[in-house]
């Protein structure tokens, strides 16, 4: 009985402890998508050098502001992805150009919500109730009370401490704190596209449902588990096939198969199948109509000469070298032979 109550229990912590874990196997997905935001902002130097006067210098980042004055933004690759002057309220954006990373843009944050660009175009806004829209990205949403950004509605991501997320991958970070609505500007109206959160938002999706299958089967099985070991603990043996339980052996040797009592074992050892008794139970040996067909010793199951499997202790049975089913808590290792080996209740 304790053994049973610590299966009970140990199962139930199991089932507790199971949960969905999106972010392991939804990583690196977007790296493509990191790389290609970096090349672009490359693409912008490249081009701003190329259309400049070859004589002189390309655009430097330094600046006469105090650190204190700025916040510097990374790619989580570690790359520079810009500075945020909170007091001019300017974003300005890197590139890479030969081995230094150099302005590619810089965008200004207006009092009326517009965002505009370095050359006085209005590329983005952000709207009273705080949608934000830009040509490439539109109804991105950040709630400052929990975190998390929407798009159109849904979840696409979070601003975590100074983390910038897509879902759960962190696209970039800040070196500092800095306000999360430019933070959520820069990443969703600013590098990623629609195009791209709309494949990652398929992406994600396959992957939690795939998720919530596996823990809701998972959940499953440790329910049956804890109902099954229960039931053992009451005298009754449940018969798993195919990961459902398909019959049981009742504490007063009753055989039922899918609701049905298709027979018993009685008490000198005989093996009744309907109305009439099929075969006998003899020492280790199991008859079938009048002759040995095969026996059961030390876990191992005998059909003919040979083994053809085994009864474990933890209820597996084992055909061919696979589980084929289960009967956790079972008594009698040649009652559920029976059953699984010698084809008595077309089991």
């Amino acid at each position: 009985m304790k053994q049973q109550i610590v299966r009970i229990v140990m199962a139930t912590a199991v089932l507790m402890g199971c949960a969905v874990s999106v972010n392991a196997q939804f990583g690196g997905l977007l790296n493509k998508a990191k790389r290609t935001a970096e090349q672009k902002a490359t693409n912008a130097i490249y081009k701003q050098t190329q259309s400049s006067n070859q004589t002189q210098s390309p655009k430097q980042t330094t600046t006469t502001v105090s650190e204190g004055d700025k916040v510097l933004l990374y790619y989580a690759s570690g790359n520079p992805l810009g500075e945020w002057y909170p007091n001019t309220r300017e974003f300005k954006q890197m590139g890479k150009s030969g081995d230094t990373y150099q302005v590619s843009h810089t965008y200004t944050f207006k009092s009326d919500g517009s965002v505009v660009a370095e050359d006085g175009r209005r590329i983005g806004e952000i709207l009273p109730d705080g949608t934000m829209n830009t040509a490439q990205t539109q109804g991105i949403k950040y709630d400052a009370q929990t975190g998390n950004v929407t798009r159109n509605g849904e979840w696409y991501g979070k601003m975590d401490g100074n983390g910038m997320y897509v879902f759960n991958d962190m696209v970039a970070r800040s070196a500092g704190n800095m306000d999360k609505q430019i933070q959520t500007f820069i990443l969703f109206n600013l590098i990623v596209t629609n195009e791209q959160l709309t494949k990652f938002k398929g992406q994600y999706d396959e992957i939690s449902k795939r998720n919530t299958e596996s823990a809701n089967y998972n959940r499953q099985m440790q329910i049956a588990n804890i109902k099954a070991n229960q039931a053992a603990s009451n005298g009754a043996v449940k018969l798993w096939k195919g990961g459902s339980v398909c019959g049981e052996i009742r504490a007063n040797d009753e055989v039922w198969i899918g609701g049905s009592n298709r027979g018993k074992f009685d008490n000198k050892g005989n093996i009744w199948v309907g109305g009439s008794v099929a075969g006998k139970l003899e020492g280790n040996n199991i008859r079938k109509g009048g002759s040995i067909v095969g026996k059961v010793e030390n876990g191992n199951v005998w059909v003919g000469g040979s083994v053809a499997g085994q009864i474990r202790s933890n209820g597996d049975v084992v055909k061919g070298g696979s589980v084929v089913g289960r009967a956790p808590g079972f008594k009698d290792a040649r009652k559920v032979a029976v059953l699984y080996f010698f084809g008595f209740y077309a089991f």
